[in-house]
């Protein structure tokens, strides 16, 4: 019999078909005068913990335990940018390494919340911008925090590959 077999071939069809007809699924349009839900946009500067950088620029001293609660990314005019950390955020948090170097962001902001999200992360230096994440040479996949492989749970390393034409 292959009613498993059978099984396996309808499931695919379905997801399949969900997977088209999302693709082709139409947003519903917000009225004219209302902003979008969110924005996308490029900052830099450098990651920072906001207790300290609040402390330093502004002389605002938080309690202990806050010290390395909540990451931001200052620029270099002293605006702060809280970051969610969602798993691209958290990267900040695992990796020092991120934390000392000069970076852009390509975030995005949603409607009402100070916080940004991280969704791409490119290193700035004199030689020129590079895109950074995490490979695993095994698997040939990037990973966007430090930690071992989803995959095959090997180590993996930190990477920049430098952006064409910037």
């Amino acid at each position: 019999m292959n009613r498993p077999r059978l099984r396996i071939r309808v499931r695919g069809i379905a997801v399949a078909a969900l997977a088209f007809a999302l693709m082709f699924a139409t947003e519903a349009e917000l009225p004219a005068n209302e902003p979008p839900p969110s924005v996308t946009k490029t900052i830099r500067g450098r990651v920072v913990w906001l207790a300290e950088a609040m402390t330093r620029l502004h002389g605002i001293n938080s309690v202990p335990e806050s010290q390395e609660r909540v990451l931001a990314l200052e620029t270099d005019d002293g605006e702060l940018h809280p970051i969610v950390e969602d798993i691209r955020g958290r990267a900040f948090r695992r990796d020092e390494r991120l934390r000392k170097m000069n970076v852009e962001l390509l975030v995005r902001q949603h409607r009402g919340s100070p916080m940004v999200q991280v969704v791409r992360v490119f290193e700035m230096t004199k030689e020129g911008k590079s895109e950074v994440d995490y490979w695993c040479e095994i698997c040939s996949i990037a990973m966007f925090e430090l930690k071992e492989c989803d995959c095959c749970q090997g180590p993996i390393e930190f990477r920049r590959q430098p952006v064409k034409g910037q």
